[in-house]
């Protein structure tokens, strides 16, 4: 099982020495994506050189993730690059003899909360407090609306076991979280084991499912086949309200993976115009008249930005998490009728809701396209 850094937050990289460090330590930094080794880098990506740390001058400490994002393409579509390969060599003089330790960590742009502590999340055994776990989100309820293909992120390297209730259909596990299902793909009653590789192409996983054939209240149970046990329970519940158009929020969440959200009760969408203008000077002075129709106030620097208010159903409270991930995303997409809209969100706070104090939990959510509504990519 590989080590885990959520780059989003601080990683920092101890090396001790078994005695007093002479000079400095040298950190020879590797970062790549696809297989393991293989498309390793013939020449560093960074070289950082540090002195010794404490007093006793036995150990050093460097801190990388930023440098990793750099590497992170956290995109829709083809050129997102969602993992990455980090190798590190360590050189540091012990006693006068250059001693070399050996670092190889597996990087997403996913993020850690305060008390997870430091390097959060780095362990992938579920025995710890804090590890990555195989079902790449927090929520065990999932939502979704018929006729759009159901996607749940998996993490490879536990090797998930996957069985469902659902009768007849079609689901695969896929790289890539917007592709759709295809009448080829496996039936849903057949049980599939999620395969890993040293490919960081295929370390997050997409099980997408038709949602045709689902019905509310079908589970889909998720094993652990090596590796430390793990099992977890989903269960699919149908959003259906056929007087809106549904609308999926689409986002990186904590585990550096895609995921969704459906909004589908009433959504608005507004335009902001900003604009300058100018008085012209509309005689013709040869013939010493205007004309009436040409406009004395003249228009320019015409700006246009859309937004959109969306609205949720009623949810359980296990959403709560997910939404405040979502909230806090650097990225985040809207699909509407099909289309993929970037947006930004609007909300700069954010009130938690429980069924305790609000009985019924349903959230309002505003976006802006983050687009210029006329074309002026230059």
């Amino acid at each position: 099982m590989s080590t885990i850094i959520n780059a989003r937050s601080p990683y920092y990289i101890k090396t001790q020495a078994t005695g007093q460090i002479d000079g400095l330590v040298t950190y020879s930094i590797y970062i790549y994506d696809k297989i393991l080794t293989t498309d390793k880098p013939t020449t560093p990506t960074y070289v950082i050189t540090k002195l010794p740390f404490d007093t006793g001058l036995t150990y050093s400490i460097i801190e990388i993730s930023e440098l990793i994002r750099d590497y992170l393409y956290t995109k829709y579509y083809t050129e997102a690059v969602d993992a990455a390969w980090v190798e590190i060599t360590a050189t540091y003089e012990d006693n006068t003899t250059p001693i070399t330790t050996n670092y190889t960590f597996l990087a997403f742009d996913g993020f850690g909360f305060f008390n997870e502590g430091i390097n959060p999340r780095e362990s992938t055994d579920p025995t710890q407090s804090s590890y990555t776990p195989m079902v790449l989100q927090d929520n065990v309820t999932v939502y979704f609306v018929k006729g759009e293909d159901i996607r749940i992120p998996l993490f490879s390297e536990p090797q998930p076991n996957v069985v469902t209730t659902i009768g007849s259909g079609v689901w695969n596990e896929v790289e890539l979280y917007w592709e759709n299902a295809q009448i080829t793909w496996d039936a849903t009653s057949v049980p599939q084991t999620i395969v890993d590789s040293n490919d960081t192409r295929e370390k997050i996983q997409y099980l997408i499912i038709e949602s045709d054939y689902v019905a509310d209240g079908d589970k889909i149970t998720i094993t652990s086949t090596t590796g430390n046990a793990q099992q977890t329970i989903i269960t699919l519940r149908e959003l259906c309200d056929p007087k809106y158009t549904p609308v999926r929020i689409i986002f990186y969440n904590k585990y550096g993976a895609l995921q969704d959200i459906y909004a589908n009760k009433k959504h608005k969408i507004s335009m902001k115009i900003k604009d300058e203008t100018y008085k012209a000077n509309t005689i013709d002075i040869p013939n010493f008249l205007y004309s009436i129709n040409d406009p004395m106030m003249q228009r320019f620097h015409v700006e246009a930005n859309e937004s959109i208010e969306v609205n949720t159903d009623f949810y359980v409270e296990e959403l709560n998490n997910p939404i405040k991930q979502m909230l806090v995303s650097e990225n985040i997409w809207l699909e509407i009728d099909g289309d993929i809209i970037p947006v930004l969100i609007k909300e700069t706070s954010f009130n938690e809701k429980t069924h305790v104090n609000d009985k019924l939990i349903q959230y309002s959510f505003k976006f802006d396209y983050a687009f210029d509504y006329i074309q002026n990519v230059r």
